[in-house]
């Protein structure tokens, strides 16, 4: 067994799970009940030992067609094979429901169903789970309507009308379909009554009303003006609604894939980082999908008011479910991506210090206040308490956005975030009559400007640097114009783009820092942060070129990693990840602005640095 391309793996999910399906159509990732619980298929990180689920022809086929329905996340695998089509429909369910009744619409169920679309053809079906990360033996016995698989605390069931032969390497089935036949296989988790678990083909139908009718929810139709990049930005906007399963948005779907392969920096992203899901509340907002931001917006609201907890007691991510953050773990039994080890799961950047979560906050509150219009006094409350904390702590170092695992520095964006934290704080105080030390604000405000321009900016490098005595260059100073701390064409701003671009970029692509620089794959975020750039200072017909090369880099299904590799397109790290699509939306969104499209009911970051005229 082998390793096959990240890129080749489809995203399939609902609000509770996820799964990867291969262009062969081999599930190799799945956690169920919840994205954040032990893999029950794991075959991604490890093809011996993790487990998979499969169906594919049995004969050798000749092409594989792997496409979504459309505006859905219900995805189609169609085989042509000598003898005839078979065709793969993979889903999680998916159904209409209210608030309250959402634990009952978001079952933890794998659906697959396989059609013979034309002629005669085998199937073969390889049923292979291995519980709780492959650590303990999983028991397969063949009942009534199926296979009970059993672990040291898990059960599944996969409902399937087949007779299965059982062996050392899971459950196998060949059957013969005819042209209209066809066959399905339910796998879930737990005790679920058959009563419980809806019929494939009403499953189906439900599940694609569902994501038609929430596609379709957008309200802001400017942004989505040209087209050529609406189907694009819906399905960003997919993989985003996926990930945002639990307390607000999972980073990841995935843990441990390589940012290097065959090195350590094996991650586990299944965890909810305040910065992420600010991120999201802005590019959800934008786009119209007010309920889903106002939700994540809630998350923040509890973690900052309902909890209690002070500024300097709010963690940089938080579980996905509960309240218990598990430490970082290694699973040496497991062969890692491309042989990169060790996998890990959990994540110990918990209990760093990152100062820019502050100023993410405070944006996003600011940019989606209208979800909660005439803000309460709890929140204000724990906001201006926020502010005044940075005042406090911004002269100190901290691990920075890139979560080094090193000693703190005084990291330039982290400071820049803090200027953020006290601009947004100032303008919602002046809003809201907030009884505040305002001149003590603004003090600390211009203060961090001055300190940032004169410490943070080498005048040997052209360019911000990522740390007060560091020649080291960072993608992040890409994004200060648009967060409005300079204007784009300040010497210092269009100095830093022109060196970022000459020393970080390789073609479109973008590397984090010059730290990173063909050590890993470039940045999927950081890229989308290029052509932000160049729109806000002007060359928005250079930023268009950048943005098109980036959706061909996309793949098959227009997913994307955390990194892509300069140099063969592969992808790296953790997959598909809610930072790199959040970073298509708001370029779409930029583009389509300086395109011409109408003004946004809600400004956008930066909107009083957008260019007066674009070329």
């Amino acid at each position: 067994m082998t390793f096959h391309p990240i890129a080749s793996y489809g995203f399939i999910g609902n609000l509770g799970s996820c799964a990867l399906v291969g262009k062969n159509c081999s599930i190799d990732w799945c956690c169920l009940p919840r994205i954040d619980s032990p893999s029950i298929f794991a075959a991604i990180i490890d093809p011996e030992k993790g487990g998979s689920f499969s169906i594919a022809p049995a004969d050798p086929f000749e092409t594989a067609v792997q496409e979504y329905h459309l505006n859905t996340n219900v995805l189609r695998t169609e085989f042509s094979c000598d003898g005839g089509t078979l065709e793969v429909t993979d889903w999680m369910h998916m159904s209409s429901f209210s608030f309250e009744e959402r634990e009952q619409h978001r079952l933890p169920a794998l659906y697959r169903l396989v059609r013979c679309l034309a002629g005669k053809a085998r199937c073969r079906i390889l049923f292979d789970p291995r519980l709780d990360y492959a650590r303990g033996v999983t028991t397969l016995s063949a009942v009534n309507g199926g296979l009970l698989v059993e672990g040291t605390e898990d059960v599944l069931r996969l409902h399937a009308h087949c007779p299965f032969t059982i062996g050392t390497n899971g459950a196998e089935a060949v059957v013969t379909l005819e042209e209209g036949d066809d066959l399905s296989f339910i796998c879930t988790y737990g005790n679920m009554e058959r009563e419980d678990i809806p019929p494939p083909h009403r499953s189906l139908e439900k599940t694609i009303q569902f994501w038609n009718r929430w596609s379709s929810e957008c309200e802001a139709e400017s942004c989505l003006s040209l087209p050529l990049w609406k189907e694009q930005v819906t399905r960003s906007a997919l993989v985003l609604k996926i990930l945002a399963g639990g307390k607000g948005i999972a980073a990841a779907a995935t843990a441990s894939l390589p940012e290097i392969p065959g090195g350590k920096d094996n991650w586990d992203y299944r965890f909810n980082w305040m910065r992420d899901t600010s991120f999201t509340i802005q590019a959800l907002t934008t786009l119209g999908h007010l309920n889903d931001a106002r939700e994540f917006l809630d998350w923040i609201t509890d973690i900052l008011v309902t909890s209690g907890r002070r500024p300097a007691d709010l963690k940089v991510l938080y579980p996905l479910h509960g309240t218990v953050l598990r430490g970082e773990e290694e699973l040496p039994h497991l062969r890692g991506y491309l042989d990169s080890r060790p996998v890990r799961i959990g994540n110990g950047a918990s209990e760093q210090r990152q100062h820019d979560i502050y100023g993410e906050i405070l944006e996003a509150v600011f940019r989606s206040e209208h979800l909660h219009p005439g803000m309460d006094h709890a929140l204000s409350g724990v906001l201006r308490d926020i502010v005044d904390y940075v005042c406090e702590i911004w002269r100190e170092p901290d691990n920075g956005i890139w979560e080094l695992r090193a000693e703190p520095q005084h990291y330039i964006y982290s400071k820049v975030m803090c200027w953020v934290a006290l601009d947004r704080g100032i303008r919602l105080a002046e809003e809201h009559h907030w009884n505040v030390d305002s001149a003590r604000w603004q003090r600390e405000r211009a203060a961090i400007r001055e300190q940032v321009m004169e410490q943070g900016y080498s005048e040997q490098r052209m360019s911000f640097v990522q740390a007060y005595g560091s020649d080291v260059l960072d993608a992040t100073a890409l994004l200060f114009p648009i967060l409005e701390f300079l204007s784009p064409d300040h010497p210092h701003a269009s100095h830093t783009l022109d060196t970022i671009q000459r020393e970080l970029a390789d073609g479109v692509l973008v590397y984090r820092s010059s730290m990173h620089h063909q050590k890993e794959g470039a940045f999927g975020f950081c890229s989308f942060w290029l052509v932000n750039a160049l729109a806000f200072a002007g060359r928005v017909g250079e930023a268009r070129t950048h943005f098109e090369k980036l959706l061909q880099m996309g793949n098959h299904l227009g997913l994307y990693a955390e990194e892509i590799d300069a140099t063969t397109g592969a992808f790296l790290g953790n997959f598909p990840q809610a930072f790199t699509h959040v970073g298509l939306i708001n370029s779409a969104i930029y583009l389509s602005r300086f395109l011409g499209a109408p003004p946004l009911e809600q400004p956008l970051i930066g909107e009083k640095n957008l260019p007066d005229s674009v070329s």
